[in-house]
Protein backbone atom coordinates (compact mmCIF):
# COMPACT_ATOMS: atom_id res chain seq x y z
CA UNK A 1 0.00 0.00 0.00
CA UNK A 2 1.47 3.10 -1.23
CA UNK A 3 1.17 6.10 1.38
CA UNK A 4 -0.47 8.90 -1.05
CA UNK A 5 1.69 11.26 1.23
CA UNK A 6 4.13 13.70 -0.85
CA UNK A 7 6.93 14.16 1.11
CA UNK A 8 8.69 17.41 -0.46
CA UNK A 9 12.32 16.88 0.10
CA UNK A 10 14.86 19.83 0.94
CA UNK A 11 15.22 20.19 -3.19
CA UNK A 12 11.23 21.15 -3.71
CA UNK A 13 9.22 23.55 -1.64
CA UNK A 14 5.50 24.33 -1.83
CA UNK A 15 4.18 28.03 -2.16
CA UNK A 16 0.79 29.57 -2.07
CA UNK A 17 0.42 31.29 -5.40
CA UNK A 18 -2.33 33.58 -3.99
CA UNK A 19 0.18 34.32 -1.08
CA UNK A 20 3.68 34.35 -2.37
CA UNK A 21 5.14 37.71 -3.84
CA UNK A 22 7.34 36.31 -6.33
CA UNK A 23 6.43 35.16 -9.64
CA UNK A 24 7.92 32.54 -11.97
CA UNK A 25 9.13 33.94 -15.14
CA UNK A 26 8.40 32.71 -18.81
CA UNK A 27 9.41 29.18 -19.84
CA UNK A 28 8.37 25.87 -20.79
CA UNK A 29 7.33 24.32 -17.52
CA UNK A 30 5.02 27.07 -17.14
CA UNK A 31 2.01 24.52 -17.43
CA UNK A 32 -0.80 24.62 -14.88
CA UNK A 33 -1.47 21.19 -14.15
CA UNK A 34 -5.12 20.21 -12.15
CA UNK A 35 -4.99 16.66 -10.21
CA UNK A 36 -5.46 15.87 -6.32
CA UNK A 37 -2.46 15.71 -3.80
CA UNK A 38 -1.80 15.45 -0.17
CA UNK A 39 2.07 17.07 1.01
CA UNK A 40 3.40 17.20 3.93
CA UNK A 41 5.38 20.84 4.30
CA UNK A 42 8.75 19.75 6.31
CA UNK A 43 10.00 23.61 6.35
CA UNK A 44 8.58 26.43 9.09
CA UNK A 45 6.76 27.51 5.64
CA UNK A 46 3.99 26.74 7.58
CA UNK A 47 4.59 23.54 8.96
CA UNK A 48 1.70 21.67 8.37
CA UNK A 49 -0.37 19.14 5.75
CA UNK A 50 -2.19 20.59 2.49
CA UNK A 51 -4.18 19.86 0.53
CA UNK A 52 -3.67 21.23 -3.86
CA UNK A 53 -5.11 20.13 -7.43
CA UNK A 54 -3.71 23.07 -9.26
CA UNK A 55 -0.05 23.45 -9.56
CA UNK A 56 2.68 24.45 -11.68
CA UNK A 57 6.13 23.22 -11.41
CA UNK A 58 9.38 25.66 -12.13
CA UNK A 59 12.92 23.84 -12.15
CA UNK A 60 16.04 25.41 -10.84
CA UNK A 61 14.38 28.20 -9.35
CA UNK A 62 16.14 31.31 -6.99
CA UNK A 63 14.39 33.28 -4.54
CA UNK A 64 15.36 36.35 -3.96
CA UNK A 65 13.20 36.96 -1.28
CA UNK A 66 14.46 34.16 0.68
CA UNK A 67 17.95 33.99 -1.11
CA UNK A 68 17.83 30.73 -1.69
CA UNK A 69 17.29 28.55 -4.87
CA UNK A 70 15.76 25.00 -5.45
CA UNK A 71 15.96 22.50 -8.06
CA UNK A 72 12.19 22.23 -8.46
CA UNK A 73 9.55 24.12 -7.06
CA UNK A 74 5.48 24.20 -7.11
CA UNK A 75 3.69 27.05 -7.12
CA UNK A 76 -0.10 26.20 -5.77
CA UNK A 77 -3.28 28.15 -6.62
CA UNK A 78 -5.47 26.43 -4.00
CA UNK A 79 -3.54 25.29 -0.93
CA UNK A 80 -6.28 23.80 1.62
CA UNK A 81 -5.68 22.18 4.51
CA UNK A 82 -8.11 19.53 4.61
CA UNK A 83 -9.51 17.78 1.35
CA UNK A 84 -12.91 17.26 -0.25
CA UNK A 85 -14.10 13.55 -0.60
CA UNK A 86 -14.32 13.44 -4.07
CA UNK A 87 -10.33 14.28 -4.44
CA UNK A 88 -9.61 11.76 -1.06
CA UNK A 89 -10.88 9.05 -3.15
CA UNK A 90 -8.73 10.22 -6.02
CA UNK A 91 -5.66 10.46 -4.12
CA UNK A 92 -6.08 7.10 -2.75
CA UNK A 93 -7.38 5.18 -6.00
CA UNK A 94 -4.41 6.84 -8.14
CA UNK A 95 -1.71 5.13 -5.13
CA UNK A 96 -2.24 2.08 -4.47
CA UNK A 97 -2.66 0.33 -7.39
CA UNK A 98 -1.78 -3.50 -7.09
CA UNK A 99 -2.21 -5.76 -9.69
CA UNK A 100 -4.58 -8.74 -9.51
CA UNK A 101 -2.93 -12.18 -9.02
CA UNK A 102 -3.24 -15.42 -10.32
CA UNK A 103 -4.90 -17.05 -7.48
CA UNK A 104 -7.45 -19.10 -6.24
CA UNK A 105 -8.22 -19.98 -2.56
CA UNK A 106 -11.24 -22.25 -1.93
CA UNK A 107 -13.78 -19.70 0.27
CA UNK A 108 -14.56 -20.89 3.92
CA UNK A 109 -18.34 -22.20 4.27
CA UNK A 110 -18.62 -19.80 6.57
CA UNK A 111 -16.83 -16.70 5.63
CA UNK A 112 -17.04 -14.55 2.59
CA UNK A 113 -14.98 -14.34 -0.64
CA UNK A 114 -13.33 -10.67 -1.63
CA UNK A 115 -15.83 -10.35 -4.36
CA UNK A 116 -18.83 -10.96 -1.80
CA UNK A 117 -17.62 -8.24 0.66
CA UNK A 118 -16.81 -5.56 -1.96
CA UNK A 119 -20.71 -6.73 -3.80
CA UNK A 120 -22.04 -6.75 -0.04
CA UNK A 121 -20.30 -4.19 1.70
CA UNK A 122 -23.85 -2.11 3.10
CA UNK A 123 -25.18 -4.96 3.96
CA UNK A 124 -21.89 -5.80 5.79
CA UNK A 125 -21.22 -2.74 6.89
CA UNK A 126 -20.40 -3.61 11.05
CA UNK A 127 -20.54 -6.83 11.04
CA UNK A 128 -17.82 -9.20 11.81
CA UNK A 129 -16.58 -11.39 8.72
CA UNK A 130 -13.81 -14.29 8.02
CA UNK A 131 -12.36 -13.89 4.38
CA UNK A 132 -9.26 -16.66 3.17
CA UNK A 133 -7.19 -15.46 0.98
CA UNK A 134 -3.49 -14.76 -0.15
CA UNK A 135 -1.45 -12.13 1.44
CA UNK A 136 0.05 -9.77 -1.87
CA UNK A 137 1.43 -7.08 -0.04
CA UNK A 138 1.92 -6.02 3.85
CA UNK A 139 3.07 -2.36 4.89
CA UNK A 140 3.75 -2.79 9.30
CA UNK A 141 3.09 -0.27 11.81
CA UNK A 142 1.37 2.58 9.87
CA UNK A 143 -0.50 4.47 11.81
CA UNK A 144 -0.21 2.09 14.50
CA UNK A 145 -1.74 -0.85 12.75
CA UNK A 146 -0.43 -3.69 9.76
CA UNK A 147 -2.47 -3.00 6.58
CA UNK A 148 -2.52 -6.29 4.75
CA UNK A 149 -3.85 -6.15 1.09
CA UNK A 150 -5.96 -10.21 0.38
CA UNK A 151 -6.18 -11.68 -2.72
CA UNK A 152 -8.45 -14.71 -3.10
CA UNK A 153 -8.83 -15.04 -7.07
CA UNK A 154 -12.66 -13.33 -6.81
CA UNK A 155 -13.86 -10.19 -8.00
CA UNK A 156 -14.10 -7.27 -10.63
CA UNK A 157 -11.29 -5.85 -12.84
CA UNK A 158 -11.21 -2.95 -10.03
CA UNK A 159 -12.41 -4.70 -6.87
CA UNK A 160 -10.07 -7.75 -6.06
CA UNK A 161 -7.67 -6.61 -3.75
CA UNK A 162 -9.45 -6.18 -0.08
CA UNK A 163 -7.38 -4.17 3.10
CA UNK A 164 -7.25 -5.50 6.39
CA UNK A 165 -5.98 -3.75 9.36
CA UNK A 166 -4.41 -5.99 12.12
CA UNK A 167 -2.07 -6.09 14.94
CA UNK A 168 -0.89 -9.55 13.58
CA UNK A 169 2.08 -10.08 11.71
CA UNK A 170 1.82 -12.24 8.44
CA UNK A 171 4.09 -12.39 5.55
CA UNK A 172 3.80 -11.94 1.18
CA UNK A 173 2.88 -15.31 0.14
CA UNK A 174 0.88 -16.76 3.55
CA UNK A 175 -2.46 -18.21 3.16
CA UNK A 176 -4.24 -16.87 5.99
CA UNK A 177 -7.61 -16.54 7.46
CA UNK A 178 -8.78 -13.29 8.83
CA UNK A 179 -11.56 -12.45 11.23
CA UNK A 180 -13.31 -8.84 11.50
CA UNK A 181 -15.53 -5.97 11.31
CA UNK A 182 -16.46 -4.37 8.19
CA UNK A 183 -15.95 -1.01 7.74
CA UNK A 184 -17.47 0.93 4.77
CA UNK A 185 -16.09 4.25 3.51
CA UNK A 186 -13.42 4.08 5.44
CA UNK A 187 -11.10 7.81 5.37
CA UNK A 188 -7.90 7.41 7.84
CA UNK A 189 -7.00 10.47 6.38
CA UNK A 190 -3.07 11.18 4.63
CA UNK A 191 -4.66 9.27 1.21
CA UNK A 192 -5.90 6.44 3.34
CA UNK A 193 -9.31 6.51 2.18
CA UNK A 194 -11.42 2.92 1.26
CA UNK A 195 -14.93 2.01 0.07
CA UNK A 196 -14.55 -1.46 2.13
CA UNK A 197 -11.92 -2.57 4.56
CA UNK A 198 -12.04 -5.17 6.80
CA UNK A 199 -10.99 -3.35 10.25
CA UNK A 200 -9.05 -5.31 13.47
CA UNK A 201 -8.47 -8.41 12.00
CA UNK A 202 -7.65 -11.61 14.09
CA UNK A 203 -5.26 -13.76 11.49
CA UNK A 204 -4.87 -16.90 11.83
CA UNK A 205 -2.17 -19.28 9.08
CA UNK A 206 -2.76 -22.59 7.35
Amino acid sequence: MKLMLIIIFASVVIFSGCESNEKPESGEQEVVKTEPHIAQVIDKIPGETVYFSRYMVMQDFKSDNINKSFDEILFVEDARKSPTPEEMKNIHSGAASIDKQSVKIEPLKDGKTVQQIFTDKSTLEGQTIKVKGKVVKFNKQIMKRNWIHLQDGTGTDTEFDLVLTSNDDVSVGDIIIAEGKVAVNKDFGAGYYFPVIIEDAKISKE
